[in-house]
């Protein structure tokens, strides 16, 4: 066999490939569980307190930062007047902190996570003195220092 084939041969032969070597089996379900899931619930159980007392101090702390994701989703896309735009959470605040008292409660709870990296999805219902509303929520978390804290939040929007 000339040389110049046997080198790739033998180079083959001795690294096996990274993949096979490092094999992982892909979990079925990413469903939280224990201490994680538990702190996850009081997330959002602090979440619906702080819209619900407009206490916008203790909202943020939920926050990984002012400047994450945060925007309605309408029929057309991401409701703004930036289209594609999604820093809307001063908008968001504005109306929650600024605006008419309400309570909010959080229903149809799905977590998911796979470590420091957590979705939820779950359904917001709203009333107030003059109704309800209702919508569908996913946030995106990040568990940074031992807390999680919202790396993101889509929602739509539905009256009554």
């Amino acid at each position: 066999m000339p040389r110049l084939l046997l080198i790739p041969l033998l180079l083959a032969i001795s690294n096996p490939s990274p993949a096979a070597a490092q094999a992982v089996p892909i979990p079925s379900r990413f469903d939280s569980v224990g201490p994680d899931r538990h702190a996850i619930e009081v997330l959002l159980d602090t979440y619906t307190r702080a819209v619900s007392t407009k206490d916008e101090a203790l909202f943020e702390t939920l926050l990984l930062n002012t400047s994450i994701p945060f925007s309605g989703v309408g029929p057309a896309g991401v409701s703004n007047n930036t289209p594609g735009a999604t820093d809307q959470y001063r908008a968001f605040r504005e109306g929650v902190f600024g605006g008419s008292p309400f309570t909010q409660r959080f229903q149809k709870i799905h977590i998911d996570q796979d470590g420091p990296l957590a979705s939820v999805s779950l359904v917001f219902v709203n009333t107030s003195a003059k109704g309800s509303s209702w919508g569908w929520k996913t946030m995106q978390l990040l568990k940074l220092a031992g807390r999680w804290k919202i790396a993101s939040e889509f929602y739509t929007g539905h009256d009554g």
